[in-house]
């Protein structure tokens, strides 16, 4: 683990890491799940992290219109911003940096992904990669990387806050350090540091550019 880090920009994933919709999440998959017969809770181990039609696609029984059910799934989620809250102390992190200076990178649709931040009352990203911005989902890298090149820097430049193996995994196979965020640090051998929420971190701008994270 690190005392500090210093990167140029940041790269955050959105759910779980920028705001919780764990309880909306788990009960549309389980929902999901019982539709077709499958155990939710396996489900749900795999699908954190991942786009959801990799997902159905990993579960859904063969013929499933990958499309159809993945759309069923954006619409059940659309449905829950009443119950979508941000991570502790992400809003108040996110105001001390300029749209330049980081980004997000989700699994989740572009349409979902901004109702879900405006119901957190989170900002919207000037550099968003959603789910229809990239031709593989995590945990290939290709997010990562495009977020970073938007943003004018190298992804070693880059620090990514995630919360699940699949976007910890492509955090660095893009190359950059990886902060780990959640109550529970068993994924802590992913990430080069780890926080329960963000009232355990501080961003110092350093003269040279870039930034130095304090833990």
């Amino acid at each position: 683990m690190w005392d500090a880090m210093r990167g140029k920009v940041f790269l955050f994933d959105m759910d779980g890491t920028l705001i919780d919709s764990t309880e909306v999440i788990e009960e549309i998959w389980h929902r999901w799940a019982a539709r077709h017969g499958i155990d939710g809770h396996a489900v749900l181990a795999k699908s954190h992290g991942r786009q959801a039609i990799q997902t159905v696609k990993l579960f859904g029984p063969e013929g499933i219109d990958l499309e159809a059910e993945t759309a069923w799934f954006n619409e059940q989620a659309a449905l829950g911003t009443d119950r979508i809250k941000p991570v502790t102390g992400a809003k108040e992190f996110l105001s001390k940096l300029e749209p330049h200076e980081w980004a997000i990178v989700t699994s989740a649709n572009r349409p979902l992904a901004e109702s879900w931040l405006a119901a957190a009352g989170l900002p919207q990203p000037e550099t968003f990669i959603a789910a229809e911005d990239v031709s593989r989902s995590k945990p290939d890298p290709e997010g990562y990387r495009k977020a970073a090149e938007i943003l004018g820097f190298d992804p070693t430049d880059a620090i990514v806050f995630e919360d699940a193996q699949a976007g910890m995994e492509a955090g660095r196979g893009a190359g950059a350090k990886v902060v780990g965020i959640g109550p529970s640090n068993h994924l802590a051998h992913l990430a080069d540091s780890w926080i329960a929420d963000f009232r355990q971190i501080e961003a110092f701008r350093e003269a040279s550019g870039g930034f130095r994270l304090q833990f």
